[in-house]
């Protein structure tokens, strides 16, 4: 009895290293590593793959797996990267974060994704301190305009205790959200969201009367002024390059150029030097749209409409509102229509601004 249990003992040994030699086998076979990858389960498959011994039957298959593998490896992590971008950038925070976990599940330890879910939470966590920014901005602006209508209703009823106690729970909100906004003020200086750094940096400068946390923020102010500085330094370059260009030959591309650079200076306040500069480039700007105005008129004169309308159309984005030009188009459109009606439409013309000297 003791022989026949040493020998079936013997027998269960040799079979569950079979079973084991055989399931290893099996999911080293090419058809478990098709369903592996079939079902994205990618980091499995390629822990499997990176296994594989050169005297495996199957290793040309497995390594033809292999290579097909890591594209589609590369694939899923650039679609994903690009995915979560686009969706970043829609504020679809929730959609971005779940694209993430999706290709993570199917490669749990990949570097690439793992540095992009480390960019996206230090993205989302810049966003809603910049929201929370904007949000005591926005107290702010309500405080300053609400305080002097709080201030005369106590001074209509100076006795009532409802009256004083409103005022009360005003002064806690409003210590409450000048702290906020000093807070604001050193953070977006840190995070170089100048915009809203300045705005938080006024909005204190009026409401706190005591100046108390004013002058908590010199550091912040003077980092807004080296910006500030070397912004206008730069926009100065650029005012002088595109002065320049637009003195050798105005174009459609340098006339744009120059009124989008114009808008964004007039955007800001200018010391007198920058003032000087934009109108010294105005004058250029001004000089080349009457010139292509004058083109346009030209052509016009000579009953090439369609070419007239083309260059009068292409001026509309470098000088918008403008009411001459507006009725410059308007004229050749309603002839236009008038000629096609009486069957002399013009033939086609390739509607490309030329450029104008």
């Amino acid at each position: 009895m003791t022989g026949l249990k040493i020998f079936l003992m013997f027998m269960s040994l040799n079979l569950l290293g079979a079973c084991s030699l055989l399931e290893s086998f099996h999911s080293q076979s090419p058809q478990y590593i098709e369903i592996l990858i079939k079902e994205k389960q990618y980091h499995k498959a390629q822990t499997i793959l990176q296994q594989i011994s050169h005297s495996h039957p199957d290793y040309p298959a497995l390594m033809a797996q292999k290579k097909r593998l890591q594209s589609l490896i590369h694939k899923l992590e650039k679609n994903t990267l690009t995915e979560v971008l686009k969706l970043q950038h829609q504020n679809k925070w929730q959609q971005a974060w779940q694209t993430l976990q999706s290709a993570r599940s199917s490669l749990p330890e990949d570097s690439v994704l793992d540095k992009a879910t480390q960019d996206f939470l230090a993205a989302r966590k810049k966003r809603i301190n910049e929201l929370n920014m904007k949000i005591n901005i926005h107290k702010g602006i309500w405080l300053k305009d609400a305080e002097p209508l709080l201030n005369a209703i106590v001074q209509t009823q100076p006795n009532d205790y409802d009256r004083r106690q409103q005022q009360q729970e005003f002064n806690q909100e409003k210590k409450q959200t000048l702290e906020n906004l000093a807070r604001c003020a050193k953070q977006a200086m840190n995070e170089e969201l100048y915009e809203l750094g300045r705005r938080c940096l006024a909005l204190v400068n009026k409401i706190d009367k005591q100046h108390k946390y004013s002058q908590s923020l010199q550091q912040e102010k003077m980092k807004l002024q080296r910006h500030d500085h070397v912004w206008y330094q730069r926009q100065l370059r650029i005012s002088d390059e595109l002065v320049k260009e637009l003195k050798q030959g105005y174009s459609h591309d340098n006339l744009l150029r120059a009124s989008r650079h114009l808008r964004k200076l007039f955007s800001h306040n200018q010391s007198a030097e920058e003032k000087q500069y934009s109108k010294i480039l105005k004058q250029e700007l001004d000089k080349g749209i009457a010139q292509s105005m004058d083109a346009g008129r030209k052509l016009y004169s000579e009953g090439k409409i369609t070419e007239a309308l083309s260059i009068w159309t292409s001026l509309q984005q470098i000088t918008p509102n403008n009411e001459v030009l507006e009725a410059h188009i308007s004229r050749a459109q309603r002839v236009l229509k008038k000629l096609k009606q009486l069957g002399k439409q013009q033939p086609p013309v390739t509607k490309t601004a030329p450029s104008t000297q």
